[in-house]
């Protein structure tokens, strides 16, 4: 009877067990089979391929961001070759040697590029400089790539955001890959592996430029080991474009010009800002040390910064403010005698100048950049007027431009004069020659220079003119704001005569540029910075002098102190001449 109980019971429990297993399998095959393709309201076989699908986008459908006369800065068009990893030919294949030849490249290289290739890309190699970069096919060369036959190996027409010839990077900025961003700032938008704008332009305008995302595409599907699918081969799929293009106010003509004279001498650290005096408008902004854009550091250190937008110690270019404001309140006049022994004493301490001057008057004593005078200059004048006019004429505030509440200039810092409470004279002493605490950026820098060469009209920095369609129509406007008279006529034209002096007169410490192709007024500067050994370098200003156009700045930062080198004159000498020279030619034609 016992042993009659225990089948009984074991009986019980598999047919339970195969009731259950019947129930499931039903569910199953009625899941992935009877109902796979409407299973709540989801196609299950579609999401399985997709699931499988790797893609290479040849146009991200981004808009580009343009120059001032609609040049493209962005959006490099070429016929590349794509590489599909999953389809790489046998090593021994022969057709290697023909795609070798067919490019003008050495067959070894040419190999272990594509070996080296890991995910979909545009097939790259090392140029002359030793950069990789992407192959640039003639049409006869994709013709003859296309006769070998070799799959997942396709010349196409492909757009590249940025290549090494790109200007303007640390205003550009750059796009990447950020997960994290994605879902914190754009609410998880966009799939998580599209790149987006992470510094300059393409962070601010990032919704803008986007669109509705990638217009041409390369589709392939893999199995779980990442070998090709058959019968489902390469797909490419083509949406119109919808992203918006940046207008700026940059000049590619310019700024190519600037980046150039900025290379010429080698400058490692720093940046140049080139402002049309009326409008406001930057036509040129370049920054080194200088970045690829398709390979971005890491670490913070390392990381790119727009130095023109960030602030720093600026030296005697600050003496501008003194001289305006002793000027226009009456306290001296170009006349005015100061007395300069090579330094003087202030309360316990003693304020070095750069050399002994002697006897001097006001208007010299600014020609050749005498901090003995300039330390009477700002005791006299008081923390007070120091500040007002330091504000008037741009100073200790953000100069940059706003499009929809966002700051048009990413990371622009409204640097400083004065950091908390005081007025002991030794402060007001150091804040006279651009020490203690005051930072400006080149930015400010450049709007200063065009405020005095403005008959004392203050412009506001335009960076961005508009949006366009991809079409070129006119989506929105960013008009130039009116000046602002932040100085008294007659103040702006003698502090400007007094900056032709620093250029023009044989003693001034900006004489280089008396040799330059149109008169330049100007102010040097040279700024201690906390590390006894290195130095920040400046020259500040504007030409041609008697009917001023472009306002410029230059800094050199951590300069070592004993170099001997100057690089902000020769940078500013070169602009001022390949400017005229291109001007001269264009009004030859």
């Amino acid at each position: 009877m016992k042993h009659a109980g225990r089948t009984r019971r074991l009986f019980v429990w598999i047919s339970a067990w195969t009731c259950l297993a019947a129930v499931l399998g039903g569910r199953l095959f009625f899941i992935q089979v009877a109902d796979a393709h409407h299973y709540e309201g989801h196609d299950l076989v579609t999401l399985s391929v997709e699931q499988r699908r790797e893609q290479f986008v040849v146009d991200s459908g981004r808009g580009n961001i343009l120059d001032r006369n609609g040049q493209s800065l962005t959006g490099h068009t070429f016929l590349g070759l794509v590489v599909l990893p999953p389809w790489h030919p046998d090593p021994r294949d022969p057709r290697l040697q023909q795609l070798a030849s067919a490019l003008g490249q050495p067959a070894d290289r040419t190999e272990a590029a594509l070996a080296s290739m890991k995910r979909p890309g545009l097939l790259s190699l090392p140029g002359q400089n030793g950069i990789p970069a992407p192959i640039e096919l003639t049409d006869a060369q994709a013709a003859a790539v296309l006769a070998l036959g070799l799959e997942g190996i396709l010349p196409r027409q492909v757009t590249v955001r940025y290549n090494n010839q790109s200007l303007a990077r640390h205003v550009i900025g750059f796009i990447g890959e950020d997960p994290d961003l994605v879902t914190q700032v754009y609410d998880g938008r966009y799939p998580l592996d599209e790149p987006v704008g992470k510094m300059g332009l393409e962070r601010v305008f990032q919704e803008d430029l986007r669109g509705n995302g990638p217009a041409r595409t390369l589709h392939f599907y893999v199995d779980g080991e990442g070998r090709p699918l058959p019968g489902l081969g390469i797909r490419e799929t083509a949406e119109p474009g919808t992203g918006l293009n940046v207008q700026t106010t940059l000049d590619t003509r310019l700024q190519q010009i600037v980046e150039d004279a900025m290379d010429k001498v080698g400058l490692k650290k720093g940046s140049a800002v080139v402002l049309d005096v009326h409008t406001g408008d930057i036509l040129a902004m370049a920054s080194r040390p200088n970045f690829d854009q398709n390979h971005i550091p890491s670490g913070a250190a390392a990381y790119p910064k727009n130095l023109a937008v960030e602030a720093d110690f600026p030296g005697s270019v600050f003496k501008i403010v003194d001289a305006a404001a002793a000027l226009d309140k009456g306290l001296l006049s170009a006349a005015t005698p100061f007395e300069c022994k090579g330094s003087i004493q202030i309360g316990d301490g003693v304020l070095n100048c750069w050399k002994v001057h002697g006897g001097e008057t006001a208007e010299e004593a600014f020609t050749q950049s005498c901090n003995v005078a300039f330390a009477q200059m700002a005791m006299n004048l008081g923390r007070n007027a120091i500040d007002q006019y330091a504000k008037a004429l741009g100073l200790d505030q953000r100069e940059g431009q706003v499009v929809n509440g966002r700051d048009v200039l990413d990371g622009e810092d409204p640097g400083s004069v004065f950091v908390g409470p005081g007025d002991a004279l030794r402060l007001l002493a150091n804040t006279g020659i651009g020490q203690e605490n005051v930072r400006i950026s080149p930015l400010q820098a450049a709007v200063m220079a065009a405020t005095i060469a403005a008959d004392g009209k203050r412009p506001v920095p335009r960076l961005v003119m508009g949006l366009t369609t991809v079409q070129g129509d006119p989506y929105r406007t960013c008009s130039t704001q009116s000046p602002v008279q932040a100085l008294n006529p007659e103040t702006a034209r003698e502090v400007g005569r007094w900056m032709r002096q620093v250029v023009a007169s044989p003693q001034g410490t900006g004489h280089l540029l008396a040799q330059a192709a149109q008169e330049v007024a100007g102010k040097t500067g040279t700024a201690q910075t906390g590390n006894l050994r290195l130095v920040n370098q400046w020259f500040v200003g504007y030409f041609p002098y008697d009917h001023p156009q472009y306002a410029v700045a230059v800094d050199a930062l951590d300069v070592p102190d004993n170099s001997g080198l100057r690089y902000p004159e020769p940078v500013a000498l070169d602009i001022v001449n390949a400017l005229a020279q291109a001007r001269g030619a264009s009004e030859g034609r």
